[in-house]
């Protein structure tokens, strides 16, 4: 499978599983939730996993790590405006 592909679903999941959490355990005004642990999880997730495939891009300019960091972006505007537009 390519990485790619596995990027999506890994964000897809992580995604769900946030928001599976958060119904579970949810936030409240003082005390955050484990959704919320969760997401701040994500940020160096996403960091690390954006500067290694930029790194390998440097490395080897394969064009799908290029591909890999435009998910990364595409992930961070789409969750930024479902905050924004407070979808969820």
């Amino acid at each position: 499978m390519r990485r790619d592909i596995k990027l999506i679903l890994f964000y897809i999941t992580y995604i769900i599983t946030i928001i599976i959490s958060d119904k579970m355990v949810p936030s409240g005004p003082c005390t955050p939730g484990l959704g919320f642990f969760l997401f701040l999880l994500l940020i160096p997730i996403s960091i690390i996993s954006f500067l290694r495939d930029l790194y390998k891009y440097y490395s080897d300019p394969i064009k799908w790590r290029l591909n890999c960091m435009a998910i990364h972006g595409l992930v961070w505007l789409i969750l930024f405006v479902i905050i924004r537009l407070n979808i969820l």
